[in-house]
């Protein structure tokens, strides 16, 4: 079974590596030998290392057959009564996709930034800070273990931000730290009622209590206001604003890390919060999330439509994903919750793809689309890879996308909202349109330069990795879907058949 070591392992190695990374880089400097090669085998070493120790949670939790939810204290007690972990079937699947896609994008910012510039080994070691944060959020047994690490993981992403120290990115990084604070000042106050009322913060304990009917109403909006400042984080509609601008003013890694982590993380609060505690059976809260759901896809969509700058554009497709993945929360059925993790994972991937793929552009000079007129002949490979991930995010097959739409859309019929499945299906033909608009600029438009570009084929490695299991899992999506079963078993209240994909 899993003991306190076993949880702490990934994120203490991870937390220690980062610590490490400034003497390494330094050696690394003063070394005659390909400095590149040494910081991949540096990061190669740190993430097999960090991918053992999730690896050996994850086999020791299913040691078992049907193992239970284990809530851990951090003196390893197994009956806490605030401060904890907790492994489950959600927390395992995070811990692997966190690791996973952590490593791609880290060996993508080896080789997009040079490790001659000063800044770049604090820039490592935030990245990997930050994939520790989020590990110790996604195995919280408890409300404030989760605000600690979570914490420390959104001041990770304010400083990979402002990584480029200009007026844009100091606006963005401040827009960003704006909406945090205040996110968090409604966390904090949900927090302190809720332990104020129950004298605990633990999930199994607060849940026993609601389910219990003995909270009362306080205890309730206590909950909305914990629920409200996370989604304040998840760039849920009208609170979005800040997003674009962070990741068009963010370097291609780290827009690439937060897209594909953090923004992608903040989801699974939301997770946590309102289908593992407030359920719908305590509080009605699926027709406001619905309405959300509906307005964040629109409001996406559009913005994204009228974009000339690409990497913006990009940006607001992650707005509107947002939207989708509330799409399966809302819901509350089996499917919707495979639908919402597996496109966690596919959302998070095809945000990667993009916003590298955009990076090695912007690197030469491309940002706007009338920039990027031709450029599928002179860049075919980056420009292939840009339209793999447009092809996902509209939900073309054979991509992962494909299947992430199709489960999300069966969810809401399932979970009688047909309405918000009509409204998802009209917003990905908008994705569709704007997309195949940016294969008629790399493919029918003569460029305004025909001088050739040499594409750096070590870069691509990356890319085409996360592109390749993009691909994977658009034809085989049980791949996933395998994982993420166990989670619908652990659920209250659901009871919904998952159909084979």
């Amino acid at each position: 079974m899993v003991e306190i070591i076993d949880i702490v392992l990934p994120i203490f190695t991870l937390v220690i590596a980062a610590l490490l990374t400034v003497p390494v880089f330094r050696l690394i400097r003063k070394s005659n030998l390909n400095k590149t090669a040494l910081t991949l085998g540096w990061f190669t070493a740190v993430f097999a290392i960090a991918g053992a120790a999730v690896a050996n949670l994850a086999l020791n939790y299913y040691s078992v057959a049907s193992p239970p939810i284990i809530n851990i204290g951090l003196n390893g007690s197994t009956n806490p009564v605030a401060s904890s972990f907790q492994i489950d079937a959600i927390s395992i699947f995070m811990t692997i996709i966190i690791v996973a896609i952590s490593a791609v994008v880290v060996g993508y910012t080896v080789l997009s930034v040079g490790n001659n510039e000063r800044p770049t080994e604090r820039y490592f070691a935030i990245m990997l800070m930050t994939t520790a944060g989020l590990l110790g959020a996604v195995l919280a047994g408890d409300l404030l273990t989760f605000f600690i690490f979570w914490e420390a993981a959104t001041a990770g992403a304010a400083f990979l931000m402002l990584f480029r120290k200009n007026v844009f990115s100091i606006n963005a990084t401040l827009k960003y730290l704006v909406m945090v604070i205040i996110a968090s000042a409604f966390v904090l106050t949900g927090m302190s009622v809720i332990y104020g009322l129950t004298g605990t913060l633990n999930y199994i304990g607060v849940e026993a209590i609601l389910a219990g009917g003995n909270g009362g109403n306080l205890l309730i909006i206590a909950f909305i206001f914990i629920a409200a400042g996370y989604a304040i984080e998840a760039a849920i509609v009208p609170f979005h604003f800040w997003l674009p601008d962070a990741y068009t003013a963010a370097p291609a890694p780290s827009a690439a890390f937060l897209s594909a982590l953090v923004d992608q993380g903040s989801y699974y609060i939301l997770i946590r919060v309102l289908l593992y505690i407030l359920l719908p059976s305590t509080v009605n809260w699926v027709t406001m999330l619905a309405v959300l759901a509906a307005v964040t896809m629109i409001v996406g969509n559009i913005f994204a439509l009228i974009q000339t700058d690409v990497k913006r554009m990009i940006a607001y497709i992650c707005v509107a994903d947002v939207g989708y993945n509330l799409v399966a929360i809302t819901s509350y059925t089996a499917l919707g919750v495979v639908s919402n993790l597996y496109f966690f994972l596919v959302g998070g991937i095809t945000t990667a793809i993009a916003f590298m793929a955009i990076g090695v552009m912007n690197s030469h000079g491309f940002k706007t689309l009338s920039d990027m007129e031709g450029l599928g002949r002179k860049m075919p490979l980056v420009c292939l890879a840009l339209v793999m991930a447009g092809l996902s995010f509209a939900g073309v097959p054979p991509f992962g996308g494909f299947f992430g739409k199709l489960f999300v859309f069966t969810a809401a019929v399932q979970g009688n909202l047909a309405w918000l499945a009509i409204i998802g299906v009209i917003t990905s033909v908008l994705q569709a349109a704007y997309i195949f608009r940016l294969v008629n600029i790399f493919y029918g438009k003569k460029a305004k330069d025909e001088t050739a570009i040499k594409e750096s084929k070590y870069i691509l490695v990356p890319i085409f990795v996360l592109a390749g299991a993009l691909i994977i899992l658009g034809i085989f999506p049980q791949i996933a879907t395998g994982l993420i079963h166990p989670v619908v078993n652990q659920l209250h209240g659901i009871t919904t058949t998952i159909p084979t994909a």
